[in-house]
């Protein structure tokens, strides 16, 4: 298996058969050497085997390790027939070899080692014994066609089937173990998988239960969130899933040992394959619930309990302990999973909060004015009309202009929305277009010196930069009677520099500062906010008669 490749069962098993394949050359090459050295150190007058038996031995054990090794290296697709296949025709060339080479005195019964080994290791305990057999069954048969050196030897048999019973029994058992843990890691990597495409916290949930009712076939798959509230209120972002509300309840206020609560407590995987006489469940319960079988797995990311997920039959069909084994792998992959989807979730809607103060910054910096002037003009005209009607219509007429004005703005505040992105082209059409409106605002002349980063910048700090410049280039046509202003924007040390200067009146920074903020016009407190949201900071320069110069620093 290539290294970094995705891991599957069956990627495995073949590794596995492919390092086989190299012993399997290996052992028909040594074999062919051993049986050339007898041929050739052998009288001529009383050789024990001929050159033909020899060449044929040979050529069968070479074509058949070398063929097993092709087929494996590239067609590996045939796994499964050519190691069938391979476990037939093996006993039977090694019973040929054993027979052939009779009175050599050459240990070729390691072959019968080998093959015992090997099918343990691809078929697992069980079949284990009937690759012994197939050994035994063969030796017996050699010994009964040989011409007495095997049949005298009767403790070298016993002794030779004693062995291969105890490596058949040691291999079939590890292997056993190692197809287990081979089989639950690729659980394991494709639920992984699986879960690495789903977004929210339901969704994983929906699809947990739903894949535990698949490997373990069970009938019942549910979900009960812990307890984090002070209050006894579950899991933030959570909620129950997968069963009726009576299942559900019975295990979250009831259960015994089996509470969710309890199981989490104690942090360890619970199954009961005949729960009707299992006295950690109150008695009558399973009764009451109709279950017969049961398993449960704690979901924990370190410390921070994120609930159980539960698994069920209510028919005669136990769940033993390689469940409840499959049942906690996927609890303990899924539960870092929920978590951070938890915590994406709470950071869009914590975005979503933020947006809508930015907004309703906007709104009150930009729209509120504006309304607050036509409800002035409104009431004026309202006790003109009466008494003087042709200053009545002038108001009006003012009316309509600032109402005019403020539509303007809006859709002006809508398509710098639409235009803005982190891509650095829309970021500087962006600053350039909003430079034009405020000169065309303000009365003066505008200076760009835009180099916004070559790659994009993160949603966010694009977003902070433009309202940034945006909100100083208002300021400075609302208040600077200024004649230039220059707009920079540079980049330097992973930090983005914004910096708008004009050469207006200026101010006293800290006493208009407090008299703008007591009054309720937040502007430059909304500057100072979006580049702390951004790890950054603002500084203001003025002095009466001065001009002003605000460099804003965000962190890219």
């Amino acid at each position: 298996m290539k290294s970094g490749a995705v891991y599957s069962l069956k990627l495995e098993r073949l590794a596995v058969e492919r390092q086989q394949s190299v012993v399997r050359v290996l052992l028909a090459i040594t074999t062919s050497l051993l049986l050339w050295k007898f041929y050739v150190d052998q009288p001529v007058d009383i050789r024990l085997i001929s050159l033909d038996r020899l060449v044929l031995i040979v050529v069968l054990f070479c074509a058949y390790s070398l063929g097993v090794w092709a087929l494996l290296k590239w067609k590996p697709e045939y796994l499964k027939p050519i190691t069938i296949a391979g476990s037939v025709i093996e006993i039977l060339l090694i019973g040929y070899l054993i027979h052939q080479t009779t009175g050599t005195d050459t240990p070729f019964y390691l072959w019968y080692i080998f093959y015992v080994v090997s099918i343990s290791t691809r078929f697992g305990a069980r079949y284990s014994i009937l690759g012994l057999s197939a050994c035994i069954v063969s030796f017996i048969g050699i010994v009964c066609m040989a011409s007495g050196n095997y049949a005298v030897n009767v403790p070298a048999v016993l002794g030779l089937t004693s062995f291969l019973l105890v490596l058949a029994y040691m291999f079939g058992q590890i292997s056993e173990r190692q197809i287990s843990y081979q089989a639950s890691l690729s659980v394991v990597n494709e639920f992984r998988a699986e879960l690495a495409g789903l977004a929210t916290s339901s969704e994983i949930i929906n699809h947990l239960l739903y894949r535990v009712k698949e490997l373990l076939n069970a009938e019942q798959a549910w979900f009960l969130p812990a307890q984090r509230g002070s209050d006894g209120s579950e899991a933030p972002g959570l909620r129950s899933a997968g069963a009726d509300p009576v299942l559900l309840s019975a295990f979250r206020e009831g259960g015994g040992a089996w509470n969710v609560e309890t199981i989490l407590r104690e942090q360890r995987t619970v199954v009961s394959g005949r729960l009707a006489g299992d006295a950690s469940l109150p008695g009558g319960t399973a009764a009451k619930l109709n279950l017969k079988d049961l398993a449960a797995a704690p979901m924990m990311v370190r410390s921070i309990p994120v609930g159980v997920v539960y698994a069920a039959n209510r028919k005669d069909r136990p769940l033993a302990s390689a469940d409840a084994q499959i049942l906690e792998l996927m609890a303990t992959q899924s539960a870092p999973v929920v978590e951070n989807a938890l915590l994406w979730e709470r950071l869009r809607e914590a975005a979503a909060s933020e947006e809508r103060l930015r907004i309703a910054r906007d709104l009150h910096d930009n729209f509120l004015q504006t309304l607050a002037a036509i409800k002035l003009h409104l009431e004026r005209c309202k006790i003109l009309v009466q008494k003087d009607p042709e200053r009545a219509l002038d108001g009006i007429d003012r009316i309509h202009q600032i109402a005019t004005r403020g539509l303007a703005e809006v859709r002006a505040y809508l398509s710098e929305l639409r235009l803005m992105g982190p891509e650095p082209s829309r970021f500087k059409q962006a600053v350039e277009r909003c430079s034009a409106d405020a000169a065309t605002k303000g009365g003066f002349q505008t200076h760009l010196d835009l180099h916004p980063p070559d790659e994009a910048m993160p949603p966010n700090v694009a977003l902070a930069a433009f309202q940034i410049v945006r909100e100083l280039l208002n300021n400075a046509a609302a208040h600077s009677q200024a004649e230039h202003v220059q707009v920079r924007v540079y980049t330097q040390d992973s930090r983005l520099y914004l910096e708008v200067e004009d050469d207006g009146k200026g101010f006293d920074v800290t006493r208009v500062r407090a008299e703008k903020a007591s009054e309720g016009h937040l502007g430059l407190v909304g500057v100072e906010e979006r580049a702390r949201q951004c790890h950054g900071s603002l500084t203001i320069t003025s002095e009466p008669g001065k001009g002003t110069h605000t460099v804003a620093v965000l962190t890219i």
